[in-house]
């Protein structure tokens, strides 16, 4: 009965964390089996066990992870089989299996057998779907997610990608336009196939690395965003700074060109903070640009872009443990790595913030340089630490032990603040909390 057979499946899927348990005695020969089963129920005539298979797969898929190496033979051939038969619904549940598996063993797909079989239904879905057929942000998120797993070897199909993706979001852009301007007489565009064609660019940016350059030499696709940042959907926005980050980070000579306008649209989508999602991403694309493009290059705009970002943290100062506010902290810090003495000059206005932020901050190695920058604002205006020595204490305390590459900075400043304030500091030590002085005494060598 197909109904019992959807159900098994799904009830399969329920146990897939205990199947791929580590500590599960039986995993191999359980997970071999169950595998086995759903493969061929993937493949069932009934649309119905069809749809529950594949999302059994699907889940089961991420939590094995590299277990599911060993059967990609046996799981490649089988989703291929599948595109023959899926249609509507299920064919969406597909794109997502295989996206899944893309992420699953990453780059244990980028085999030439597996690169052929799985590129060449998804290149015929590719050219056969229309522009307003909603399984294309489905079959977009696959590409995205293969792209990174199989990197240069889609090499043959991306100036498809990336034309058809230009001209959906230059499309969508125009459409957006003219609703704006005349909301009665146009319809309200759907901005998701924007976002999806934007992620899907962001996603060959990664999969491609440095070989990207190739394509943007023959088309730069770059040239897209200052326009879709205007957009006002926070969807489009949020996918496009994402694009502007990985683009940073890997081809930042073709994003030159477009940085006077895109660096005042980050500085402008901090100040409204619609989102904390645009802001994340806004932030996160500045500190890629700035590691890149060097202190003189940023000057000109350090004036809008640092108060955007010091705006973000006093409008949400009672939330310092929000993801957003670390992450804007981490960009003023990469700010401070490269462009420090200018930096020491907005440097009184965050301090005090940042240092609580920071201090719940994660010990990674976006801290320790975010704190690079902050000795290197605090060297260049020591002044500002005075006013918050206790919140500055208690940051660097965070670091227990502090790294190699911090400790003799942290040392220096700290007995330059005890030398500096001379009889006061012993009112200052007062007010610092026991387990920060134990932790300034053991490390540092400090007292009252």
């Amino acid at each position: 009965k197909p109904l019992l057979r959807s159900i098994s499946c799904w009830c399969a899927s329920r146990y897939s964390s205990w199947i791929c348990h580590e500590q599960n005695p039986e995993r191999d020969q359980i997970l071999r089996k169950v595998l086995s089963a759903l493969l061929q129920r993937v493949l069932d005539k009934n649309k119905r066990v069809q749809e529950a298979a594949c999302s059994a797969f699907a889940t089961l898929e991420e939590d094995a992870q590299l277990l599911m190496v060993p059967y990609l033979d046996d799981i490649v051939r089988t989703l291929v089989n599948a595109f023959q038969y899926y249609q509507a619904k299920n064919l969406l549940i597909l794109y997502d299996a295989v996206g899944t598996l893309a992420g699953s063993v990453g780059r244990e797909l980028n085999k030439p057998q597996y690169v052929q079989a799985l590129m060449t239904p998804l290149a015929q879905r590719f050219c056969s779907v229309a522009d307003n057929d909603r399984s294309i942000i489905a079959l977009f998120e696959c590409l995205s997610s293969l792209s990174q797993a199989l990197g240069p070897a889609m090499m043959p199909i991306v100036p498809q990608i990336v034309q058809r993706c230009v001209n959906l979001i230059q499309t969508g852009a125009r459409a957006a336009q003219m609703w704006l301007q005349n909301p009665n007489e146009f319809e309200k565009p759907d901005r998701e196939v924007m976002a999806a064609s934007i992620d899907l660019l962001a996603g060959l940016v990664e999969g491609l690395n440095e070989r990207v350059v190739e394509v943007l030499a023959q088309q730069n696709f770059l040239a897209v965003v200052p326009e879709v940042l205007k957009d006002t959907a926070l969807q489009v926005k949020q996918s496009a700074f994402a694009l502007v980050g990985d683009a940073a980070k890997t081809c930042i000579d073709y994003l030159v060109p477009f940085l006077p306008d895109i660096m005042q649209l980050c500085a402008k989508s901090l100040m409204d903070n619609t989102s904390a999602l645009v802001s994340n991403n806004a932030s996160w694309a500045i500190g890629e640009i700035c590691v890149k493009v060097g202190p003189d290059f940023m000057a000109p705009y350090l004036e809008s872009v640092v108060p955007a970002l010091i705006s973000v943290l006093l409008r949400q100062q009672n939330q310092p443990q929000h993801m957003v506010m670390q992450n804007i902290c981490i960009t003023l810090g990469r700010l401070g790595v490269v462009s420090g003495a200018l930096m020491s000059k907005s440097l009184p206005d965050f301090i005090r913030i940042w240092c609580l932020v920071m201090r719940y901050a994660k010990l990674d190695h976006e801290k320790v340089n975010a704190f690079l920058g902050l000795c290197n604002m605090l060297k260049a205006n020591p002044q500002a630490g005075l006013t918050c020595l206790p919140e500055l204490a208690g940051a660097f305390c965070s670091f227990f032990p502090a790294p190699a590459m911090l400790e003799p900075t942290f040392k220096e400043i700290l007995h330059g603040y005890k030398q500096s304030l001379g009889a006061n500091w012993a009112g200052i030590w007062a007010t610092i909390p026991q387990a920060t002085q134990n932790a300034l005494s053991q490390m540092y060598g400090l007292g009252p």
